[in-house]
């Protein structure tokens, strides 16, 4: 039963979750995107003109756009059915193919990279690892064998740019041009339009933010310099309490999860990304038939989902695990903006609509 009125609860005041990195004792540097942290990744791990990666077979196109920007041949590895690193597969390839560096990813906050990690460092390769999926767990999960730590924040909290790279050795400045100040104003005024859309239901404000958010979107898509973070952006993050982000998040999940199981097909192994204090999921993944038509009843309904991500051909062949996330799989939002009650309509939504297709 949602409940309504009685007492305020408190205002949420910062912790310096972003400022207490430096706890982990790395060189830290803050971009404007995700894939520029990468490029900036694939810059510091390899000076060869002629270099190769080593990508999960389970990521965006523009996770791997980077590298081949900078002249790396991406090669894949496969995954397991939890996301986790198909070891032996690895193994084999490294024997095979000469690498320079790796790419790991913890998914969804429940696919420890650890024992590729191990493996990856045996062999020498420098490892980048994208905690996109668990921003606001890193130092739960941190590895001192990783080289470079890569996030995409703006993925996680509401934010108008920014990323962050933690890097055992100081990345090269060099690279980075002056801010763009145009994209994070209109994503700021695309975020600030949609905050209020929450309250006036305005349908002709919602298709204004959407189309600005695509615009920039584009223009991410289509980045030809690494930018700095902007300036809006470090003060808002300066804003952030991450204890509680994580906290929210943690319970989210674990309420989901509980109501889906059983009842929908979820990716295995998801109760590792709540099962401890300080852990921080990103979304929940589920498995469905038809896929698309899920999709849109479910969005008819109000829940939106996201589907992560289209795959090239060359990574849905070599692993049977990413082929099926790109064919069924749904990312269902359990993040910080959703309460107890939200949570159970979702649930019961996501219920229904599954048992309907």
């Amino acid at each position: 039963m949602r409940e309504y009125g009685s007492e305020h609860p408190a205002i949420v005041l910062p912790d310096g979750y972003f400022e207490s990195l430096g706890e982990l004792g790395r060189e830290i540097m803050y971009l404007r995107s995700g894939r520029e942290a990468l490029l900036m990744a694939g810059i510091a791990a390899c000076d060869k003109k002629e270099k190769v990666i080593l990508f999960p077979a389970y990521c965006c196109w523009s996770m791997s756009a980077p590298f081949e920007k900078e002249g790396y041949q991406v090669v894949y590895y496969r995954l397991n059915e939890d996301l986790t690193v198909d070891l032996d597969y690895l193994k084999e390839l490294m024997g095979r193919v000469k690498a320079d560096a790796i790419l790991t990813m913890n998914y969804y906050g429940s696919a420890k990279t650890d024992d590729a990690v191990r493996l990856a460092k045996e062999n020498g390769l420098v490892v980048i690892e994208d905690f996109s999926h668990c921003t606001f767990s890193i130092k739960q999960i941190f590895n001192p064998e990783v080289d470079i730590y890569v996030s995409s924040i703006r993925k996680s909290v509401g934010v108008c740019d920014g990323s962050i790279i933690l890097s055992k050795e100081k990345m090269l400045e060099q690279y980075i041009q002056e801010e763009v100040k145009d994209f994070a104003d209109k994503r700021f005024v695309a975020q600030t339009d949609k905050r209020l859309y929450t309250w006036s239901k305005d349908q002709e404000k919602k298709q204004e933010f959407l189309g600005t958010i695509r615009e920039c979107e584009g223009i991410i898509d289509e980045f030809t310099a690494v930018r700095p973070i902007s300036e809006r952006a470090k003060k808002m993050l300066a804003q952030v309490n991450g204890e509680e982000i994580a906290y929210a998040r943690r319970e989210n999940m674990r309420h989901l999860w509980a109501r889906l199981n059983g009842n929908v097909r979820m990716v295995p192994g998801l109760e590792r990304s709540f099962d401890k204090e300080g852990s921080s999921p990103f979304s929940l993944p589920i498995l469905v038939e038809n896929r698309d038509e899920v999709q849109g009843k479910l969005a008819r309904r109000g829940v939106y989902t996201q589907w992560l991500w289209p795959l090239c051909d060359e990574a849905m062949a070599i692993c049977h695990v990413s082929k099926e996330m790109n064919e069924k799989m749904l990312s269902v939002p359990i993040d910080q903006r959703f309460s107890w009650d939200d949570i159970e309509e979702i649930a019961e939504i996501i219920i229904s609509v599954v048992s309907e297709v």
